[in-house]
């Protein structure tokens, strides 16, 4: 057992040491914060994008066909202004969006060694310092289960190259991840409107210049969740009808048998 422990314990300590020494191939110590919108400069911009915000909550409200376009300056003002997008502020600044793709530059925190204690870092040789992933992104958006998310298409840091595990992890970004905290920590309470209102979203797409978010009373929300389930209901049936198959078919070889054996002449006597 004790050998069981010292192994694992060894492996950790080295998994750790690899780790540590990855992140600083494309990692800063000093934290590059994204720029935010400043919200007293650009007081016109900003109430252009309350209007348009608000014409587009009362055709939610009243179930109208609708259409919303935001422009960089639009998203950036946004991120700034409301408390639901917090998790942006410093993180995220869009620079431009064309008909395919969104770019900006981005700022992650990512795991900390200076919280690790000096007893497990000095065997180690492992270096007290904070792992900030600074750099250029380009993303799309994606609409699902009331849910907007920023799927990240490429990540340059500022120096080195990401490793394509970090990447998949931080490639689903969520739009509004304080609004689906608030909803998992709090099951039984009503969710709040804004959840709705996502819920109510029928797509999104790109244009030069704009961020497109439509609402469509006769369209069906996107939900990943529902094709998935569809297709696992598919695949269920698919199986429950090759079983029957497989049955009705061997019933079939087994009547056949028979009937053969039947029709054979007795052996000679």
């Amino acid at each position: 057992m004790i050998v069981v422990i010292l192994t694992l314990v060894s492996l950790a300590a080295l998994f750790l040491k690899k780790q540590t020494d990855e992140y600083k191939k494309f990692t800063d110590p000093e934290p590059k914060p994204t720029p935010v919108a400043d919200l007293n400069t650009q007081k016109p911009q900003l109430q252009a994008l309350l209007e348009k915000l608000n014409s587009f909550d009362q055709n939610l409200q009243s179930n109208t066909k609708a259409e919303i376009k935001l422009t960089p300056l639009d998203l950036n003002l946004a991120i700034s202004k409301f408390a639901d997008l917090e998790n942006l502020k410093s993180r995220i600044y869009i620079d431009q969006i064309s008909d395919k793709e969104i770019s900006g530059t981005l700022h992650f925190p990512l795991h900390s060694t200076e919280k690790l204690p000096n007893f497990v870092r000095s065997p180690l040789g492992i270096e007290a310092r904070q792992n900030n992933l600074n750099g250029t992104f380009t993303a799309t958006p994606l609409l699902s289960d009331a849910k907007l998310i920023l799927m990240l298409e490429s990540v340059t840091p500022s120096k080195g190259q990401i490793p394509e595990e970090v990447f998949t992890q931080l490639r689903r970004f969520l739009v509004f991840d304080k609004l689906e905290k608030q909803i998992v920590d709090n099951p039984k309470q009503e969710k709040p409107p804004l959840h709705h209102k996502l819920a109510k979203l029928t797509s999104t797409h790109l244009e030069p210049g704009h961020l497109v978010i439509t609402y469509n009373p006769e369209v069906t929300p996107p939900s990943g969740k529902a094709e998935s389930e569809a297709m696992a209901g598919k695949a269920v049936q698919f199986v429950a009808l090759g079983a029957v198959i497989f049955i009705l078919t061997m019933i079939l070889f087994f009547i056949l048998l028979s009937r053969r054996k039947k029709l054979q002449p007795p052996p000679n006597q």
